[in-house]
């Protein structure tokens, strides 16, 4: 038997599924109730931000910085439930560059993988090419879809497109970012998304039936995470305060369970008659990445698609699922096992 958290933690946890056991039955009774869509404009700490709404959950979409910055369910009466998207906590139209000379806004974004490539192809291996991180987005709506258009990165003749349609009554979000070659040289890449998140009490990724590793993941560091454990299809693990942790997995969905609704980020990209050769990142298809520290507390889920030589007129694409589920179990792997349906 699984042991169960215990004295005030336990009632902590007790308290906060039931407080979501009553956002799960708002969010039950919206999928069979027809919601109007709302999409309306706001202030975003300085942007102007899109915020679309169905009644059961709210997007904030930041074009000037081509983000997706927040997720959050709606309660019975229409106010914001925090869901774990993570945002610097100074974040701001303003914000400084770190020492690295990179602005950490958090959200969710895409950037051209491998991230090993970056040396040869921006001649730099970190911050992120200008042309895809953090620029102004060009913004369309059309009814709960709404579509980012990024410039032509100058050096990877790609820009990026990414669709962002909310469910109708559901919190669930589609998101399908396609990388878009328009000039210059063939070049090898991947689409590659990254959400940051607030730090859950635990991360899981659901394994496939037959892993390309011989673990069911890969490590993508020095040190493998301390706290990683793998029990049956379920792998798991914690941020880690003292060191960065990162791996990845041939598994396809990712859940982070935390404090409120877990956050469910399926990638619908196919394996199918492909090997590990064929994806960036040793195989990787999914990825965590966990932050050290007390400052940014935060972890990444990362979404890969298979390695493509774009040239002139092609274009890639990944489509990713999000799904807020409100909490119902004091124990997360329990929680896990009830949202992937294992034994």
């Amino acid at each position: 038997m699984r042991p169960h958290p215990s004295g005030k933690n336990l009632a902590a946890k007790l308290l906060a599924a039931a407080l979501f056991a009553l956002a799960l039955s708002s969010w039950c009774a919206a999928k069979d109730t027809p919601q109007k869509i709302s999409v309306t404009h706001a202030d975003f700490h300085g942007w102007t931000a899109i915020v679309v709404s169905n009644g059961a959950a709210q997007l904030v979409i930041v074009p000037d910085i081509g983000r997706v910055m927040e997720f959050d369910l709606l309660d019975a009466q229409g106010q914001v439930v925090r869901g774990p998207f993570w945002n610097h906590p100074a974040v701001d139209k303003n914000l400084p560059a770190d020492v690295e000379g990179w602005k950490n806004f958090g959200g969710d974004k895409a950037w051209p993988s491998p991230q090993s490539d970056w040396p040869k192809v921006v001649g730099r291996g970190w911050p992120p090419p200008d042309g895809f991180d953090a620029v102004p987005f060009a913004a369309t709506i059309n009814g709960r879809r709404i579509q980012l258009l990024s410039p032509v990165d100058a050096i990877y003749g790609v820009r990026v497109r990414r669709t962002i349609s909310l469910d109708s009554r559901k919190p669930v979000v589609t998101i399908k970012t396609a990388y878009e070659k328009v000039r210059g040289a063939p070049v090898h890449m991947s689409v590659w998304t990254i959400t940051q998140l607030a730090s859950p009490e635990r991360a899981f990724i659901l394994l496939p039936a037959h892993s390309e590793f011989a673990r069911g993941f890969v490590n993508l560091r020095p040190e493998e995470p301390r706290d990683l454990k793998v029990e049956g299809r379920l792998l798991s693990l914690t941020r880690d305060l003292a060191k960065g942790a990162k791996i990845g997995s041939d598994g396809a969905a990712l859940l982070w369970v935390g404090e409120g609704a877990d956050l469910l980020i399926e990638n619908r990209a196919t394996r199918a008659g492909g090997t590990n050769a064929d994806w960036p990142e040793q195989g990787s298809r999914t990825q965590i990445y966990t932050n050290p520290g007390e400052q940014m507390k935060y972890v990444e889920f990362e979404l890969l698609d298979r390695l493509h030589d774009l040239k002139p007129g092609q274009k890639a694409a990944l489509e990713a699922i999000y799904t807020l589920i409100p909490r119902t179990q004091a124990d997360p792997a329990t929680e896990a096992e009830k949202v992937f349906q294992q034994p």
